[in-house]
């Protein structure tokens, strides 16, 4: 018994540990990520059931009109494991660090194919500021990595 309560007070005094290592910034992405994907799923079965149309837009990808396309699916989605991936970092689980870095870069990947797509398809250049923000979040992940 003793040693049980022993692992559980470890375990919690390393999630406190891994917390106190994310700066103010990524804690402010991180509880809007969360909301986010909390809420995201009820209004996309909203959509569905109800069969109002709405705007989504995450990384780049855009969408308007009704739920009943792979676009909106594919953006709710995306929005639902972000939540995932900050609430795994926010409480410092042994697998939110590698989760947000997987996905951080996923999201680059897509912020940055997006406007390359929208500059081979329309011919204009739309740049987008998500990386302004992103490409800071990675370094600094990745350099929390020895301290996870």
């Amino acid at each position: 018994m003793d040693v049980v309560l022993e692992s559980q007070e470890m375990k919690a005094d390393k999630q406190q540990l891994r917390r106190a290592l994310l700066p103010v910034w990524i804690k402010i992405f991180g509880w809007l990520f969360i909301a986010m994907g909390g809420v995201v799923p009820f209004l996309y079965l909203g959509s569905l059931i109800f069969g109002f149309s709405a705007s989504y837009t995450m990384f780049g990808l855009e969408y308007e009109g009704g739920a009943l396309a792979f676009m909106p699916f594919l953006i709710c989605c995306t929005i639902f494991i972000n939540g995932l991936c900050a609430y795994g970092l926010l409480f410092g689980k042994d697998w939110g660090l590698t989760a947000c870095i997987v996905f951080g870069y996923i999201g680059l990947a897509l912020t940055v194919g997006s406007m390359v797509f929208e500059m081979v398809v329309s011919g204009g250049m739309m740049i987008r500021l998500e990386p302004l923000i992103q490409i800071p979040y990675l370094i600094k992940l990745n350099k929390l990595k020895g301290h996870w």
